[in-house]
C-alpha cells in the first residue's frame, strides 16, 4: 500500500511539470574486431529525416530529436549494417550508444544492409546471442536481472524461481563463466552458494550494461576453465558532457546512480543500491528477511587517442537470519545465520596498436567471504551451535589479449590468463549423533523401538504419538577443517579466423590450461565452420574439448588425494542452420552433443557400500547431454517484438556404482522439454491528439500509476514458459532414527516432479517531462497462480509436504532520470 501511495504522490508532482519535446543522441561507431573508430559511418533514425556521419574519432551527434524510442541504423561501406532497436531519446539528456560493426567481404560495388538487427557475438559461430540494454529493460521477467533474461534461450534452463542460476544444456550450476569488462567475476550475485554462480539477486547494476554476449557452449578459445557457457558483459562509460543522476525505487530496494565527465579526458559512473524489505517487514514478526547492499563504479581516462585506462569496482554485502522458520526456502530446517561479502577491483589498459589490431590488459583482485552459523534453539536455554563456516576466497588475475587482422580474410588472436588464488577455510561441526527412538501413546508406554508395520499402523500421523530417545547408535564425531591454501592457474590461447572462400569461414583455436595444485595440464582444441548458402541461409558447425579445474572446496583438506585430481572435460559438438526470414526475424535450428569425462564426484557415491561414506573426491563421473533446439526471434520493429524457443534434450550420467556395465540415470536438470514464448507491444500515446488533452486532466495525472492507464509510451509484454518435470531421488523414512535418507543402494532420480508452467506479464510506462524522465513498471509473475513444485519438505515425524516455487508475485518500481 505504501508503494502505491508513493507512486501517486510522485506522479501528481511530476505531471505538473511541462513536458519537453526534444533530446539528443550521441555515440561512437567502431570496428567490432579491431576496436578502431570508423570514420564516415552513416547513422540514421529510421522513419525520420534525422541522421549524422561519424567524425575522425568515430563519434556522431544528432540533436533536436523528438523524445521517444527509435530504431537507429548504422551503415558503412565494407561493413555489415547494424540496427540498434528501441533506443530511447529523453528530454534534456544525451542518450549515448556504442555500435560495433563487423567487417565483411564485399560481393559487389554496393553496401550490404540486410540483417542489421542481429549482432553476432565476437568469435562465435554457433549457440551465441548478443543483447543490448534496451532488450534487457523490456524483458518481462528479468526484472533487470541479466542472468534471468538468459533463461529464455532454448539452451538455458533455471533451477528454481528463487534463484537466477543458469543451467546450460543439462550441465551443472558451476559450469558457467561470468566476465565483466574483461574481469573474471567469481560470484556475480548476492547470497551466492560456494562453487556455484547463481543467487536470488544479481550484484551487477544493469544500468551499467551496454551489451552482453552469451555463449551457450562451444565458445571461443579466449575463454576457458568452464564446461558449459560464458556470459561476457560489456559496461558503458559515463556521460562525457554533463553530470546526470538517476533514482530508482522498487519492492527490492532503492538505488542511486551518478555519472558525468571527469576532466576533459574521462568520465565516471557510480551507483549504490540497498534493500529495504528488512526495514518494512520487520514489524510483521518475520525474521528471514534478506538484507543486501551493492556498490559499483567505473572510471575511464583517455591517455591519448589510442590508449585508455579503465577502473572497475564492485562490492556487495549480504545477510539473512533464519530463526524458527522451518521451510525449504530456509535451506535447512535448523536456524541459520548467513552473511557474505565480495569485492572486485580491476584496472584495464587498452591500446589500439594500429589500424589492424589492439591489445587489452587487465589486473584485478576478487575477494569473497562466507560466514555461516547453523544452530538449534531449544524451547528453553541457550542455543546450540551445530556448524560454523568462515571461508575466504581471493583471486588476483592478470589477463592479456592481443588481436590482429592482417587482411579482411584473416584474423589472429592470442592471450594469457594468470591467476593467483589464496584460500582460507575454517569449518567446524559438533557432530550429529544418531539416536534410536522408543514409541508410545504417552511417555509411560514409550518403552522401546517398534517395527515398521507397527509404526505405520499405530503411531504414524497420530497426534497422540510420543517419541523418546532410547539409545545412541552413533555418537557423532566432531569435524574441523582449518586449511589455508595458495595455488595458481594458467591459461594460454591462440586462435585464427580465415575466409578461404567468399561464402566459407573457418575458425581454429586451442588453449593450454595448467592447474598448480594438481599439476594438471590440458590442451583444449576448438574448431568452427560457417558456410553461407545464400545471404540469408547459413550452415554453422563447431566442436571442441573443454576443461574445468576442481572447485576450491575440493582442493582443501588433509591428505594428498587432491594432488591426484584431474580436470573434468566435456567434448562438445554443434551443427546448426541459421535463416534470416526478414531483416528483423531470424530462426536457428541446432543439434548438439556433450560427452562428459573425469567428472569430480565423492568417493562414497562410487560404491553401494552403505558404510563407506568417506574417501574424498575422485575423477569417476561420466555423462552425456544431447538435444535439438529451435529459436525464432523478431527484433523490435513496427511496435512489437517476440521470441519462440523449444528444446528437446536428454541429460544423463553413468552410474559409477556399476563399473561392470554402462547404466544411465537422469541428471538433476534433465527437463527433456522446454518451451518459452515472449512477446511485447509498444504504443506511443504521445503521438495522439486526444492523449495530449487527456494527460492535462487532474484525475488522469492522479491515476496514471495504474498499470492499464496510458502514458507517453506504453509497453506490455509477457513470457510463458514450460519445463518438463525435474528428476529427483525420493527419500526413505527410517522411523527408528526419525530421519529421511537416501541410501547408496537406491537407484538415482527415479521420480519426477510435476511439470513447470508459468505466465508473467509486465506493464511499462514512460513519461517525458521537461527536465526529467520517469519509467514505471509493474511485473506480475505467475499470473494464474499455478502450483509449480520446488521440492519436498521432509519432517521428522515421517510426513512430507510439497514446497512450491513462486506463487503470484507482483513487483512494482520506478526510475527517475534527471
Amino acid at each position: 500500500m505504501k508503494t502505491t501511495t508513493y507512486f501517486f504522490i510522485v506522479m501528481v508532482l511530476l505531471s505538473s511539470i511541462a513536458t519537453a519535446s526534444t533530446g539528443k543522441l550521441t555515440g561512437r561507431i567502431i570496428d567490432r574486431d579491431t576496436q578502431h573508430p570508423l570514420v564516415g559511418a552513416n547513422v540514421i533514425l529510421t522513419g525520420t529525416d534525422l541522421g549524422a556521419a561519424t567524425n575522425s574519432e568515430g563519434h556522431f551527434r544528432i540533436t533536436g530529436i523528438p523524445v521517444g524510442s527509435y530504431n537507429v541504423q548504422v551503415m558503412m561501406m565494407g561493413y555489415e549494417a547494424q540496427v540498434r532497436a528501441n533506443v530511447h531519446v529523453v528530454p534534456q539528456r544525451e542518450t549515448v550508444i556504442t555500435v560495433p560493426l563487423a567487417a565483411t567481404v564485399l560481393r559487389g560495388e554496393g553496401v550490404t544492409v540486410t540483417g542489421g538487427y542481429f549482432k553476432r557475438a565476437q568469435g562465435a559461430t554457433t549457440s551465441a546471442l548478443s543483447v543490448d540494454i534496451e532488450e534487457i529493460r523490456s524483458d518481462p521477467v528479468g526484472a533487470y536481472d541479466v542472468m534471468r533474461m538468459m533463461q529464455a534461450l532454448p539452451s538455458v534452463s533455471g533451477s528454481v524461481d528463487q534463484t537466477n542460476e543458469i543451467i546450460v544444456r543439462g550441465g551443472g550450476p558451476n559450469e558457467n563463466l561470468f566476465v565483466m569488462d574483461h574481469l573474471d567475476i567469481p560470484y556475480p550475485n548476492h547470497f551466492p552458494s560456494q562453487g556455484q554462480g547463481g543467487g536470488p539477486v544479481v550484484t551487477v547494476n544493469t544500468e551499467f550494461v551496454d551489451r552482453i554476449d552469451f555463449y551457450a557452449g562451444a565458445f571461443p578459445a579466449r575463454f576457458g576453465d568452464k564446461l558449459s557457457s560464458v556470459m561476457d558483459v560489456s559496461l558503458r562509460e559515463g556521460s562525457r558532457n554533463r553530470n546526470l543522476a538517476e533514482f530508482s525505487f522498487n519492492m527490492a530496494g532503492v538505488g542511486l546512480l551518478f555519472e558525468g565527465p571527469m576532466t576533459t579526458r574521462g568520465s565516471y559512473l557510480a551507483s549504490y543500491n540497498r534493500s529495504f524489505l528488512d526495514l518494512v517487514i520487520k514489524s510483521t514478526g518475520m525474521t528471514a528477511i534478506p538484507r543486501y547492499t551493492s556498490t559499483q563504479a567505473k572510471f575511464v581516462y583517455d591517455l591519448d587517442k589510442r590508449q585508455k585506462l579503465m577502473v572497475n569496482f564492485m562490492s556487495g554485502t549480504d545477510g539473512i537470519e533464519i530463526d524458527g522458520e522451518e521451510d525449504l526456502a530456509a535451506r535447512t530446517p535448523e536456524n541459520v545465520k548467513f552473511a557474505s561479502n565480495q569485492t572486485i577491483l580491476g584496472v584495464t589498459y587498452k591500446n589500439l596498436l594500429s589500424e589492424r589490431g589492439y591489445t587489452l590488459w587487465s589486473l584485478s583482485h576478487a575477494r569473497t567471504n562466507f560466514d555461516v552459523e547453523v544452530f538449534r534453539q531449544p524451547a528453553t536455554g541457550e542455543s546450540e551451535t551445530l556448524f560454523t563456516q568462515d571461508n575466504l576466497e581471493a583471486e588476483t588475475t592478470l589477463k592479456g589479449d592481443w588481436f590482429y587482422r592482417p587482411t579482411r580474410k584473416l584474423e589472429l588472436s592470442t592471450g594469457i590468463n594468470l591467476k593467483n588464488i589464496s584460500l582460507d577455510y575454517e569449518d567446524h561441526t559438533t557432530g550429529d549423533p544418531v539416536i534410536l527412538y522408543a514409541y508410545g501413546l504417552d511417555s509411560l508406554s514409550a518403552t522401546g523401538p517398534v517395527s515398521r508395520d507397527v509404526f505405520y499402523d499405530v503411531y504414524f500421523d497420530n497426534p497422540a504419538t510420543v517419541a523418546l530417545p532410547f539409545d545412541t547408535l552413533q555418537a557423532g564425531e566432531p569435524w574441523n577443517r582449518q586449511s589455508p591454501l595458495k595455488l595458481c592457474k594458467t591459461g594460454v590461447y591462440g586462435q585464427l579466423q580465415w575466409r578461404p572462400a567468399l561464402r566459407l569461414a573457418l575458425t581454429l583455436g586451442g588453449r593450454l590450461e595448467y592447474m598448480g595444485a594438481t599439476k594438471a595440464a590440458n590442451i583444449s582444441p576448438r574448431a568452427a565452420l560457417r558456410y553461407e548458402f545464400t545471404d540469408r541461409l547459413k550452415f554453422n558447425a563447431s566442436a571442441g574439448r573443454y576443461f574445468q579445474s576442481p572447485h576450491y572446496d575440493q582442493l582443501i583438506g588433509d591428505g594428498d588425494e587432491k594432488r591426484e585430481l584431474k580436470n573434468s572435460y566435456a567434448d562438445q559438438g554443434v551443427l546448426g542452420l541459421e535463416y534470416l526470414a526478414r531483416d528483423d526475424i531470424r530462426a536457428t535450428l541446432e543439434i548438439y552433443s556433450k560427452n562428459y569425462g573425469d567428472m569430480i564426484i565423492s568417493h562414497a557415491s562410487t560404491t553401494p557400500d552403505t558404510t563407506d561414506s568417506f574417501g574424498g573426491w575422485v575423477n569417476a563421473g561420466e555423462g552425456r547431454s544431447y538435444g535439438v533446439e529451435l529459436f525464432v526471434q523478431k527484433k523490435f520493429s513496427n511496435r512489437w517484438y517476440g521470441t519462440f524457443s523449444y528444446s528437446k534434450s536428454v541429460s544423463q550420467g553413468i552410474d559409477p556404482r556399476c563399473p561392470q556395465e554402462t547404466r544411465y540415470y537422469p541428471w538433476d536438470y534433465d527437463y527433456r522439454d522446454i518451451i518459452t514464448v515472449i512477446g511485447g507491444y509498444k504504443i506511443r500515446y504521445m503521438d495522439y491528439d486526444w492523449y495530449q488533452k487527456y494527460k492535462k486532466i487532474f484525475w488522469a495525472q492522479a491515476l496514471s500509476w495504474i498499470p492499464i492507464m496510458p502514458s507517453d509510451e506504453y509497453e506490455i509484454s509477457f513470457r510463458a514458459r514450460y519445463l518438463g518435470g525435474r528428476p529427483y531421488t525420493p527419500r526413505v523414512y527410517n522411523h527408528n532414527i526419525r530421519r529421511w535418507k537416501t541410501y547408496q543402494t537406491q537407484d538415482w532420480n527415479t521420480e519426477r516432479h510435476d511439470y513447470y508452467l508459468r505466465l508473467d506479464v509486465m506493464f511499462l510506462q514512460r513519461y517525458y517531462f521537461k527536465k526529467m524522465n520517469l519509467v514505471a513498471f509493474w511485473d506480475i509473475m505467475n499470473v494464474f497462480d499455478r502450483d509449480n513444485p520446488w521440492d519436498w519438505q521432509y519432517y521428522e515425524d515421517g510426513t512430507k509436504e510439497q514446497v512450491w516455487q513462486y506463487k503470484t508475485f507482483p513487483i512494482g518500481g520506478l526510475t527517475l532520470e534527471f
